[in-house]
This record gives C-alpha cells, sequence and structure tokens, in this order.
C-alpha cells in the first residue's frame, strides 16, 4: 500500500469514525429525549384522566369509558387501564398506530424506548375509586426518530463524500512532489539521470529533491568523468588529432580484424595520397595543411551516410585508407570512381597547384592479410601516380573469383531469395563469464546460390544498395522466432539479431516488427535487436523511438560493434539499452596490449553502473580469452569456443 493510500484511509477511517460517533451521541440523545418525552406525557394524561374521573360518580361507568376514550382517541397512547376498587377493571389498548411500520425493525431492535407506566389515584371525597394507568404509544417517537437519524444520515454521506473527494485533490496536489520523485528515482534505477526543476514547497520535501538532484548530479559527474578517461584513451590511441579520423594504428586494427575473422569478407581498399603536400605545407603554412586536411576528412566523412560499414582513417602526411564493404568487383570499381568524383569536386577542386591519385584493390577471400592487402592497394596507387594529373587505378588480380554480376542480377538474385524465404541461419553460442552456460545467441544470415554459400559480407552491400535491408530484416526475425516455438528455452536466454541502420529509421518497418512480435508475444522476451555504434551517428533518435516501442514485448536493444565509432559514451545513458558488444579489434590480441585491457575494463565499469550487460565478441585465441575474462566481462562470443551451428537447439544447448 502506498503512502498516499495509506494517509488517505487513515483519514477516511478518521472522519467516518468522527462522523458515526457523532451519530451515535445524536441516537441517543435522541432516543433519551423522545422517551423523556413519552413518560411526561404519560404521566400528564394519567394525572388528568384521573382528575377527570374524580369529578363523575364513582358508579357511572359508561360516563368513565367516554373519558377513557376521549383520551384513547388521541392516539398517542398504546394502553390505558382503569382499574377499579370494585374489581371491575376499564382497558383500551392499541398495537399500531399507522397502517405502515414507522421504522424499520432492525432500528427498533437496536434503539429501544424504555416505556414507564404511568398511575395517577380516582378519588371522590375521601374515598379511593380506583387506579388509572397510562402507557404512551412508541410508534410517534419511532417515526420521528428514524426520520431524524435518516436526515442524519445522508447530510453524514454527503459531508464524508465531498470530504474525501476534497480530501483526495488536496492529497494528489501534495503528493505530486513525492510521485515526481518516484519517477526520478525510477528514471535513476533505469539509467536516466533526470534533475527536477519544479521544487515544492513544503520543507520537508524540498530538501529530499534537492538531495536527490544533487545525487543525481553527482552521478553525471561520475559518469561523465568515467567516459572522459576512456573516450580520451580512445582518441589518443586510434584516432589522429588534426582530422578525427581513425590514425594509422586505429585503422589497421579494425581493418585487420575484417580481413583475419574465419569468415568471408567483400569490399575494396582504397589508399589516397595527395603529392607535393609537404611542400605545400611549407608554402602556404602549416594553418592552411591543416585547413586541408580537415576538408578532406570532411569530404570522406560523407561516405559514412551512403556506406556506413565503411572504415576511414589517415595514415600519415595526406595520405588516407578507406575500406568500403561491397559485393563484387563492378562495385568496387563503381565506389572507387565515385570516391574519386567526390574529391575533384570538394575538397581537391580549388587546389589546382596540388594533384592526388587513388589507388585500389578488390578484396573477396578468407585468406586476405593486412600486409598483402596493403601493398596491392600500394601497387595500384603507384600505378596511378605514374599519370600527370589526378587518376585512379583498381588493382587487376587474375587470381580468385573474378565472378562479376551486374545490378539487375544482384536485385534478381535477392528479390528470389525473399519471395523463396531461402535466407539460412546460423547461431553462435555466447558464453557467460560467471557459470559458461549460453547467454545469447548470435544469429547469422546466409544466402545460397549457384551451389555458392554467400555470406552477409558479400551480398549485404547489395541489399542496402537496392533498399530492401527492411526486408531482410523482417525475413531473418520472422524465421527466428518460428524456430523458437519448438525450443524449451531460460527466462533469461536471448537470440541477437543485427538490425541495418536503414530498417531502424524506416517507420513500416517499425510496425510491420510490431505485428510480428505480437504475433509471437511468448518468444518476443527472447530476442534482442543490436545495431551497430557508428549508426547512432544518424538514427539515435530512431533507435530510442524503436527501443520504447519493443519496451512491452520484452525485446532487448543492444549496441554492437563498441569502440569503433568516435561518438561519446553518453548515448549509454540516453538509450534504453540493455548490453553493448564491444568490437572484436579490441579483443584480438588483447593479451598483448595493455590499453585494449584497460579500455574493455573501463567499458565494462561504465556499463555496469548503468545496469548493462558487456559482451565480447571475435575470440580466437585463448590467451585473450583469457585476458578479457579477467576485465570483468559478462559473456564471450567467438570462434575459439565454436564456430556458428546451423541446429537451433544445439545452439542453444551447446556446452564448452
Amino acid at each position: 500500500m502506498t503512502l498516499r493510500q495509506q494517509f488517505s484511509f487513515l483519514t477516511s477511517f478518521l472522519v467516518v469514525v468522527l462522523l458515526a460517533g457523532n451519530l451515535v451521541v445524536t441516537v441517543m440523545n435522541g432516543r433519551d429525549y423522545f422517551e423523556q418525552q413519552l413518560n411526561s406525557r404519560a404521566y400528564d394524561a394519567a394525572t388528568s384522566l384521573a382528575l377527570s374521573m374524580s369529578q363523575i360518580d364513582a358508579d357511572d361507568i359508561v360516563q368513565q369509558t367516554r373519558l377513557m376514550d376521549v383520551l384513547f382517541d388521541r392516539g398517542f397512547f398504546a394502553d390505558i387501564t382503569f382499574l377499579r376498587t370494585d374489581g371491575e377493571d376499564l382497558h383500551r389498548r392499541s398495537r399500531q398506530a399507522f397502517d405502515n411500520s414507522a421504522s424499520p425493525e432492525w432500528f427498533r431492535s437496536i434503539v429501544s424506548l424504555e416505556l414507564i407506566p404511568a398511575e395517577a389515584d380516582v378519588t371522590k371525597g375521601w374515598q379511593r375509586v380506583g387506579t388509572i394507568t397510562v402507557i404512551s404509544h412508541s410508534d410517534f417517537a419511532y417515526r420521528d426518530l428514524w426520520n431524524m437519524i435518516s436526515a442524519e444520515l445522508i447530510w453524514f454521506a454527503w459531508v464524508l463524500f465531498i470530504a474525501l473527494v476534497l480530501l483526495q485533490l488536496l492529497l494528489r496536489l501534495l503528493f505530486r512532489p513525492l510521485v515526481r520523485l518516484e519517477k526520478q528515482a525510477l528514471a535513476i534505477s533505469e539509467r536516466d539521470l533526470q534533475v527536477q526543476t519544479k521544487i515544492p514547497r513544503a520543507r520537508e520535501l524540498r530538501r529530499v529533491v534537492l538531495a536527490m538532484n544533487k545525487m543525481v548530479l553527482k552521478l553525471q559527474a561520475i559518469f561523465a568523468e568515467q567516459a572522459e578517461v576512456t573516450e580520451r584513451l580512445r582518441e589518443e590511441s586510434y584516432l589522429d588529432a588534426a582530422t578525427g579520423l581513425l590514425n594509422r594504428r586505429g585503422f589497421d586494427q579494425q581493418f585487420e580484424h575484417v580481413l583475419a575473422r574465419d569468415d568471408e569478407h567483400s569490399g575494396v581498399l582504397l589508399i589516397m595520397q595527395v603529392q607535393n603536400f609537404s611542400e605545400y605545407n611549407l608554402s602556404a603554412g602549416r594553418q592552411a595543411g591543416d585547413d586541408l586536411l580537415s576538408l578532406l576528412s570532411k569530404s570522406l566523412e560523407q561516405w559514412r551516410n551512403d556506406f556506413p560499414h565503411s572504415i576511414l582513417g589517415r595514415r600519415a602526411g595526406a595520405d588516407f585508407a578507406l575500406f568500403v564493404p561491397c559485393a563484387d568487383r563492378a562495385q568496387a570499381d563503381e565506389i572507387m570512381q565515385q570516391s574519386f568524383s567526390l574529391l575533384s569536386v570538394s575538397a581537391l577542386s580549388q587546389r589546382n597547384e596540388l594533384s592526388f591519385h587513388m589507388g585500389g584493390v578488390f578484396l573477396q577471400a578468407q585468406q586476405d592479410d593486412l600486409v598483402d592487402a596493403f601493398s596491392r592497394a600500394d601497387a595500384a596507387l603507384r600505378q596511378a601516380q605514374r599519370q600527370p594529373k589526378a587518376k585512379y587505378v583498381l588493382y587487376q588480380d587474375s587470381a580468385g573469383d573474378n565472378t562479376e554480376w551486374t545490378a539487375g542480377e544482384w536485385h534478381d538474385l535477392l528479390i528470389k531469395v525473399l519471395e523463396e524465404e531461402a535466407i539460412s541461419l546460423q547461431f553462435l553460442p555466447v558464453m557467460s563469464n560467471r557459470d559458461k552456460r549460453v547467454l545469447q545467441v548470435e544469429v547469422f544470415s546466409r544466402i545460397e546460390w549457384q551451389g555458392q554459400a554467400l555470406s552477409a559480407a558479400r551480398f549485404w552491400p547489395m541489399v542496402e544498395q537496392h533498399r530492401l535491408a527492411s526486408r531482410f530484416d523482417l525475413q531473418v526475425i520472422s524465421s527466428v522466432l518460428k524456430r523458437m516455438r519448438l525450443l524449451d528455452l531460460d527466462d533469461d536466454i536471448r537470440f541477437c539479431i543485427n538490425l541495418s541502420p536503414a530498417s531502424v529509421i524506416d517507420e513500416e518497418f517499425h510496425q510491420s516488427l510490431l505485428a510480428l512480435f505480437r504475433e509471437h508475444r511468448d518468444q518476443a522476451k527472447h530476442v534482442a535487436l543490436e545495431v551497430p555504434e557508428f549508426a547512432l551517428y544518424s538514427a539515435e533518435h530512431a533507435i530510442a523511438r524503436l527501443a520504447l516501442l519493443l519496451q512491452p514485448y520484452g525485446v532487448g536493444m543492444g549496441i554492437d560493434q563498441v569502440g569503433t565509432g568516435t561518438m561519446a559514451f553518453a548515448y549509454l545513458q540516453r538509450l534504453p539499452l540493455a548490453y553493448v558488444r564491444i568490437d572484436g579489434s579490441f579483443n584480438r590480441g588483447v593479451h598483448q596490449a595493455q590499453d585494449h585491457r584497460f579500455y574493455i575494463q573501463s567499458m565494462v565499469q561504465i556499463a555496469h553502473n548503468l545496469d548493462l550487460l558487456v559482451l565480447a565478441e571475435g575470440l580466437e585465441d585463448e590467451l585473450d580469452v583469457t585476458a578479457v575474462k579477467q576485465t570483468g566481462i559478462d559473456g564471450l562470443g567467438g570462434y575459439y569456443f565454436t564456430r556458428p551451428l546451423t541446429d537451433i537447439n544445439e545452439a542453444v544447448n551447446w556446452m564448452p
């Protein structure tokens, strides 16, 4: 029972007790008054009748009877008896004064009137003729007393009703600050640190609200301090100070993680170099050189709008590297041409004294390594630099799979896959760091085409290019939900499904997703949807809105690839998240990188302060697993434990 309910109940109880007590006193006083009046009337009547009878002949029974009838016919007396000395009695009795009962029987039993017979002697001279006994009729008293009590009850009921209504209005007004305080406390428990702006006037409530605000400000300061330290570490270790892009180390780390994953990758690596930048820096000044680098970085950052999965960094001087996921060589050549045109009409359009060249290599395999990829891209760059004017060259490699599909062929393939529901799923268990049980199951999608198994890294760029991401996401989620119906799942296990940023900002996708979870309400609580960290730049509000829509169904939201973006960690407070997943590039080789371990520990501390789970992905080495476990992380996943499984039941019940 809430404090408001207790206070309301106590106040109502006191009001009822006061009114009931007042009513009881009124009834008792009324009863005593009516008893007194009835007995007094009976005594007066007996005295008057005795006096009248004393004036007539003692043997005139007829006249005596008439006198008794005159008094009795008034209707106020229940019994009149004249007991003569000669033994003859005259009686007049009335059982009921009204046709209908003057009051309810239960009322008569509770409020009983004690009527005392009034007696008076009838004399003739010095001789006693007899005794008159008169008893008043109680029906009139019960009628008047019942009417009085009924009116009193109606009045008390109205007073009680009005008092309770006014009491509730008053309590609502008085407890409004407490309601806001309760919401503030609940918001804090949900990682939403709110400060109350409306300070109550009541001294006690004012102190409590000010104390809560002080605590919230302190928590905000602690979180901001922790986040600032972690962000500064990331910036110093992985970001270039002049451009805000990834530095050489940061780019190589993320790019090597893409290449080293025991999975198919597909994309184009571009390296761009501005000729004679050092001479330009000396002649135009350092500030002009910094402005040029900043302008170049802003132009290259535009790629994140069309290719959000891309990796962008500055190597050294005016050398930049860009890795963009793509499906085949034809798309790689198109991307390279677009990037060259972008720089030609933007950052370097007014720099006629400077020329730039681009070299690229299309990567699509499982055995590429960092050194070989950059060697081939650098060879293409050297070939482009043999030209006097700006030029780009895509490395020609006779080895490997040179299958190239047109955009129309890709579109037909993807539509056919959707129509035939030909998306195959694989499941990768995520183990709990505490008890080695399955905490989550990551879901990966594959498609089959002409005997080839195409991973998401191969076909997903074309899915986004043809704007089919929401349809693919819905089909994957629907397929997982249908398979979950056959499972007996623990309450805390979840299937994690990646969402495309394009799907997150699609309102029609939101409605279709809600309809899907309404249909599979029992399975929805075992689903978690996650989006990559870089999607927060353009879709944070859409992610927050989607998370709130899915909360009634128990669907969790998570952030994937944490650490690959440059967004401040304040989004952890703003978004209603359930977990974060640290990118595998930080986990690979963590046993040899102290700064990686410190970064993961800082993320664990920040997330745990906000009641978030922290998961690690991409673990493939035993030493890395041991090092990551020591950071206090909640869950671990990667090919070290198992490769993706095709049997969903095997993934749920998998044990190391």
